[in-house]
């Protein structure tokens, strides 16, 4: 009589291939077959394709089993307890078998007494063998995998051998069952090449897709995998380990080279473009002539351009509409469902760009490189594998049923008395424990101390190093020698909040892992952002608030040698780069197998996501959690995130024994905890121009610190939108239209905290910009980029509550676009009154030669100069100890170079060395050509000469006007005048001299920062601003 081949067919959402699987198996002409179907919650038609083929089938014996999604090894496992026949075929419903399969794989069976019969994988698609049923060799199978899970296994070799639970819905799962059968069985495994098995690689397969060498988990699985055998088959097992490294380093040496190439082959097409850049310049010239030579075109042509300008302007307005429609985008872009189609979209987009751009890829190059080196630093190395074995056979020796257990519980309280929620978790952990150590970062009230001294030993110390130095005080405490007489060591901090729930049950289930050391959860890998972790990244971690260490790692003498070498944590990047961080990959290396009680770790759901961990059966709730209560504190952090806590608060309520009102009492401590409020300026020139940046953020801050207020400031590219949380007021500098911004003038006005937008000149709207001689003369192009930034500032400014501005001028325009103008008058700050004191002119030394200077700052200025040129020039003439020093962005016009003997000229400098500079001349001039843009500039150049004891020659127009007192702080002079009052200031020392003093002593007494009151401030007052 045949043998009886029992076959499970393992099912999940394959509706497109189960009835040719199911076929193929009734179609065998082998019959004697039980059948078993196991349907594993599949959610298309499967199920309902299985039930109407179920009839068809020939064998007596013939089952299905629906049931919820388990995962592939649940049901394997299934199928082994139920298999009743000699022999055991496996088969997944997206293959399909040829006729004479399971007849051809017994005979083979039978002739050579062979335990495990395997043949080729015939690709159906590609119509071609995928993978070879290669002769058996223990070397190579350790090295590759060629036998797959629709292969024949006689029973009486499985014995009790089970699918591994640990790597339910993982790779390698079949892999790791027939190694072993082979090594710990000796099941014989023979090739069979009379028939085959027609296999399908489909892209959703756990086990089927990418390339194995490159994928993220598949040599943590594999390694994991052959860690179990290493005792009986060390050689074997290392060799195998070190040629799939190889492998894969050449891989990756052969990539890093590869893309060497190609930054090289980029390079030259850069050079080609350069070359073809240059023609293409010479092309415009061209047309350009041809241009100016057609006058009517030329005409029609501006007329076009004046129409384009205006479309774009249209076409700005429209973009900017665009970006606050952005806003509402977001919520898009954070949905779950947009997140995981973006791991499929933005590899294709990116070669997309990639092909039309290939600087791309030169550009990523070490990047790219960097993330291939992490990748290689995150597999484990020969000594890590041995060490697995060692850690293995050590475990056995721990006490998971009943164990010892000690406890460190650390305690830092910033209330005044110890809060109940810290009471009530310690004494439920109290119950499960032996012996208990508190530590107290910091003081106690003497009542708090004396109940806890009724719960466990404790210890005071000074509010250093947070939780890390702490656990590493409470370890020196005991000591090894006492700490190596209990089965676990709890290391726990205070900002759990629970049980909710049963604790117990989770250190049941963790016990039955068999593990060295466990948590809660696991952090996520990521950059290193504190610049501490010695791996240069940050890996997946265990979170360090709630720890447990099994006796095998506590009786590790290199246990205790870590929290020795672990140096100081005074910082809380110290702390988590040097320890939370590093602790599970450091002891990891060393063979030490973790995990964690819920291994979610994607999205924070600790801290975003407690209600569904809570559900999931973790017994915490950590108290951060807690200040998530609406949607806006998830948006105070650049979140778009739904609040779980009133939904886990009536959970609590409604389906635990927790005290609610210590949830509630935690709450109202939440929701009302003080906080420092301070007023935030966000800098959108971020010192691209030092200058903008010190007068308009520096010193502002320092005007209003030195009134007692409390001032963040951040450049606009840092700005997140925690830092806006608590600003009682917020100050935008010049910024352009940014959704970041949008998002954050939408969320302060929700919040009633005040939005000011700060600018200091007209480049709000193009009816000013267009009358500027600089902006004139830009190409088309150029015109179009510079009115399109123009466009945004004014954008942006429609958007804020307020203005802030500098001039009388300016505050008067910027009434046309908002009811609230503040002036804030540009000061000096204390350290340019301090470096300019350290060089104001002497005018008891003289040469003879008189300077006159003119601090440009900026190429705009160059029609300023057009204005003073020719008085300049016939008093250069006349004059012969006259010297004109020129700084800054300048063109020095071609009518003065036959005095350029006497004409010098000074490169940009910082404002730092700016007054040393100007106290080398005898006269500042300041000219303004007469524009509404012009007399809305602010009077720097007075206040910067003036601090030196240097007289200014200004226009009279806009702030100097406002500003200087003729004749006594300075000179103001008309268009037609400044020849003839130049000339009386360069003969005549003395009233150079009164001038400059004068003005010196005004501006020290009204125009620096030092407890300067102006609008801004009492605006800031009257809105209940945040003193310190």
């Amino acid at each position: 009589m045949k043998n009886l081949v029992s076959i499970i067919i393992t099912c999940y959402n394959h509706e497109e291939y189960i009835a040719q699987c199911l076929e193929s198996v009734f179609s065998q002409t082998y019959n004697n077959i039980e059948l078993l179907i196991i349907n594993d919650g599949s959610t298309d038609k499967s199920g309902q394709i299985i039930t109407e083929l179920l009839p068809s089938s020939p064998y007596k014996k013939t089952e299905l089993i629906s049931q919820d999604n388990e995962g592939i090894c649940v049901v394997r496992n299934k199928g082994l307890d139920w298999a009743k026949g000699e022999f055991l075929l496996f088969v997944d419903s997206d293959n399909y078998l040829d006729e004479n399969y399971i007849e051809e794989l017994v005979q083979t069976a039978q002739t050579n007494k062979s335990d495990i019969i395997y043949t080729n994988l015939f690709d159906v698609d590609k119509n071609e063998v995928f993978v070879e049923a290669k002769e058996f060799e223990l070397e190579t199978y350790l090295t590759s995998n060629y036998i797959d899970n629709c292969s024949l296994i006689r029973v009486s070799k499985i014995k009790n051998s089970k699918y591994d639970l640990e790597l339910n819905r993982k790779k390698l799962v079949d892999y790791d069952f027939f190694m072993n059968l082979i090594l710990r069985n000796d099941a014989i495994p023979q090739e069979c090449h009379n028939t085959k098995l027609n296999y399908r690689i489909l892209n959703d397969s756990i086990s089927r897709k990418g390339d194995h060498l490159s994928e993220k988990f598949y040599f943590e699985v594999y390694l994991y995998i052959l860690s179990k055998y290493i005792q009986e088959f060390p050689v074997e097992i290392i060799e195998a380990v070190k040629n799939n490294i190889f492998i894969l380093s050449d891989r990756l040496t052969d990539l890093i080279n590869h893309l060497d190439g190609v930054t090289k082959h980029v390079h030259n097409q850069e050079h080609d473009l350069d070359d073809l850049s240059d023609t293409v310049e010479a092309l415009k010239r061209e047309i350009i002539e041809r241009l100016n030579v057609e006058k009517e075109i030329a005409s029609e042509n501006e007329s076009l351009i004046t129409t384009n300008t205006e479309l774009l302007n249209d076409k700005q307005h429209l973009s900017n509409v665009i970006s606050l429609l952005e806003v509402e985008k977001n919520q898009i872009l954070n949905s779950r469902s947009y997140r995981v189609g973006n791991l499929i979209i933005k590899p294709i987009s990116l070669s997309l760009r990639v092909l039309k751009n290939p600087k791309l890829i030169g550009k990523n190059i070490q990047k790219i490189k960097r993330v291939l080196i992490r990748k290689i630093k995150q597999f484990p190395n020969v000594k890590t594998i041995y060490l697995k074995g060692v850690r293995a056979r050590q475990r056995k020796k721990n006490n998971y049923d009943n164990p010892s257990r000690v406890l460190v519980f650390v305690i830092y309280e910033d209330q005044e008395k110890l809060q109940q929620y810290k009471l009530v978790f310690l004494k439920a952990l109290a119950e499960m424990v032996d012996d208990i150590l508190i530590v107290v970062n910091g003081t106690l009230p003497d009542e708090d101390i004396l109940e806890l001294s009724e719960i466990g030993q404790v210890e005071l110390r000074s509010n250093k190093g947070y939780d890390t130095a702490a656990f590493r005080y409470g370890i020196n405490y005991f000591g090894k020698e006492q700490l190596s007489k209990y089965d676990q060591l709890l290391l726990v901090n205070d900002t759990n909040v629970g049980p909710i729930g049963d604790i117990s049950v989770a250190f049941s289930k963790m016990a039955e892992r068999r593990l060295d050391f466990w948590g809660i959860s696991y952090g996520e890998e990521q950059n290193d952002i504190t610049q501490y972790n010695k791996y240069g990244f940050i890996p997946i971690h265990l979170q360090s608030y709630f720890l447990i260490i099994e006796k095998s790692l506590l009786d590790y003498d290199g246990f205790y040698e870590y929290w020795k070498e672990l140096g100081d944590t005074d910082s809380r990047d110290k702390a988590i780069g040097k320890h939370e961080t590093v602790f599970t990959k450091h002891f990891e290396d060393l063979g030490f197998k973790h995990g964690a009680l819920n291994e979610n770790n994607v999205d924070s759901p600790m801290y975003i996501h407690p209600l569904r961990m809570v559900k999931e059966g973790v017994p915490v709730v950590k108290y951060t959690a807690f200040s998530n209560y609406n949607n806006d504190k998830f948006a105070w952090q650049g979140l778009i995130r739904e609040t779980e806590i009133p939904s886990l608060i009536e959970y609590i309520r409604t389906e635990t024994e927790y005290p609610i009102e210590i949830i509630e009492k935690i709450m109202d401590d939440v929701k009302n905890k003080k906080v420092k409020e301070h007023i935030l300026i966000i800098d959108g020139v971020e010192n691209a121009i030092p200058q903008l940046t010190k007068y308009r953020v520096q010193n502002k801050t320092e005007q209003l610190e030195s009134l007692g207020y409390n001032v963040q400031s951040v450049n606009l590219s840092s700005f997140q939108m925690r830092y806006a949380e608590h600003a009682s007021h917020i100050i935008i500098y010049r910024a352009p239209l940014d959704n970041k911004l949008i998002e954050l003038i939408h969320l302060a006005q929700k919040h009633d905290k005040p939005v000011l937008y700060d600018i200091d000149d007209l480049v709000i709207d193009t009816k000013y910009t267009d009358q500027l001689t600089y902006v004139k003369e830009l190409s088309v192009s150029e015109k179009q980029n510079y009115d399109g930034s123009v466009v945004s500032y004014g954008e942006m400014l429609g958007l804020c509550d307020g203005v802030i501005t500098s001039t009388k001028k300016m505050k008067s325009e910027l009434f046309n676009y908002k009811d609230l103008v503040l002036l804030n008058r540009n000061l000096a700050n204390m350290e340019l009154v301090q470096l300019s004191q350290e060089t104001t002119k002497d005018y008891n030394k003289s040469n003879g030669v008189i300077k006159i200077g003119y601090f440009s700052g900026s190429i705009t200025h160059n029609e300023n100069f057009e204005l003073i040129k020719e008085a300049i020039i016939k008093l250069l003439k006349k004059y012969n100890n006259l010297e004109l020093h020129l700084v800054g962005h300048l063109d020095l016009p071609t009518d003065l170079k036959p005095y350029h003997d006497r004409i010098k000229l000074h490169p940009f400098v910082s404002w730092q060395k700016l007054p040393k500079l100007i106290s080398e001349v005898d006269i500042n001039l300041a000219p303004l050509v007469n524009s509404i843009f012009n007399e809305a500039k602010s009077e720097i150049k007075w206040i910067e000469a003036s601090l030196v004891k240097v007289p200014t020659v200004a226009s009279n127009i806009g702030a100097f006007k406002e500003m200087i007192v003729d004749n006594e702080t300075g000179i103001l002079v008309e268009d037609d005048e400044w020849y003839s009052k130049l000339e009386k200031m360069i003969q005549s020392m003395e009233l150079r001299r009164t001038i400059a003093e004068n003005a010196h002593d005004y501006v020290l007494e009204h125009c620096t920062t030092n407890h300067k009151i102006d609008e801004l401030v009492g605006y800031i007052n009257e809105n209940n601003g945040p003193k310190n």
